[in-house]
């Protein structure tokens, strides 16, 4: 009988702490539901209303469900809060419609917190498509990411440089990655203040014309560094502009040969920040190594010389051979 009475308290004890132990799990699992298979919620937009107030949210996920429209500056998106905010391009088009008033200082897409990633998980065919001074302005501290699709400018005023796929100011960091790609009238990429620009992967810039209207330009370059505290990481990609680094002139008494102003892949006024990460290395399109050169190598002067004289020794980075999209590119590939 005691044996008996001793095996039922150890049976009772040990359900017990089973019960105990499942409570416990059951308890753990309740007060953390979806933890292993929350899903982030991914907001559509399909509307011009829509692609204005992402900026409402705190970050976010947002996919396009289809193509938009945006016939007024009322429906651009300005990016003012301090969050993330991911885009889906999903194959769609994001696109303006102005063609009044020239060079206006508005676009589409401005980032002045936080930071914004824009992608394409169609195939790479999204675009978000201007035709204001920029596409895209990134300013403040805040970081932008392009992983895939296409920023276009097709900026109603072209006979500057000033127009911009992308637009860097502050210290605003700037990743274009990927399969990603810039395309612009005027500059692919125009960086001032302490902007940084990173090229990773396989990222395209093209400047000086635009694949989608036939429009052509002689003016911008891919990347134009206006400020010397910019920087730039190049780690892959290429760089190239649709007009003719250099002209020939003929005249009377000889031959003279110079260049048009920003007409080069990579336009940097100081020369400070043309360098590619260890281990790469810039080629053309027959694989021959690119240097950086001076509008004013010809004269053979020294920066020092050419300062006193008050002649700009502006620093470019081209190519005169071109590549198969007929633009004058520049590669960066490992050594």
């Amino acid at each position: 009988m005691k044996n008996h009475y001793r095996l039922t308290n150890a049976c009772i004890r040990w359900i017990t702490q089973c019960a105990i132990i499942l409570v416990a799990v059951v308890g753990i699992t309740l007060s953390t539901p979806g933890t292993a298979f929350a899903k982030t919620q991914v907001h559509k937009i399909k509307t011009a209303a829509d692609w204005k107030n992402i900026s409402k949210y705190k970050g976010g996920s947002f996919k396009l469900t289809k193509n938009i429209r945006l016939s007024k500056t009322s429906q651009y998106l300005r990016i003012t809060k301090n969050c993330k905010y991911t885009i889906d391009l999903n194959g769609h088009k994001v696109y303006t419609t102005y063609s009044g008033t020239q060079l206006r200082s508005v676009c589409p897409l401005t980032i002045e917190k936080g930071t914004v990633i824009l992608k394409s998980s169609k195939k790479n065919k999204g675009v978000l498509y201007s035709t204001e001074t920029a596409a895209v302005t990134v300013g403040g501290k805040s970081k932008f990411y392009v992983e895939s699709g296409m920023i276009v400018n097709d900026a109603v005023e072209f006979r500057s440089n000033m127009p911009s796929g992308i637009f860097l100011t502050d210290k605003a960091r700037c990743y274009l990655q990927g399969s990603s790609k810039v395309q612009s009238i005027g500059n692919g990429v125009s960086m001032m203040g302490s902007s940084r620009l990173y090229l990773t992967g396989h990222p395209m810039i093209r400047a000086g014309a635009n694949n989608f209207t036939g429009m052509f330009t002689h003016y911008g370059s891919g990347i134009n560094i206006m400020t010397p505290t910019c920087k730039l990481s190049l780690k892959g990609g290429s760089i190239g502009t649709k007009a003719s680094p250099d002209i020939t002139t003929t005249t009377i008494t000889g031959t003279y040969n110079f260049v048009q102003s920003g007409d080069y892949p990579v336009y940097d006024k100081n020369g400070k920040s043309l360098t590619t990460a260890n281990g790469y290395k810039y080629v053309d399109a027959r694989k021959n190594t690119v240097s950086i050169t001076s509008s004013f190598d010809m004269f053979n002067l020294s920066p020092q010389m050419a300062a006193i004289l008050g002649i700009n020794t502006d620093k470019r980075l081209t190519t005169s051979v071109k590549s198969s999209d007929g633009y004058y590119t520049i590669y960066i590939v490992k050594k």
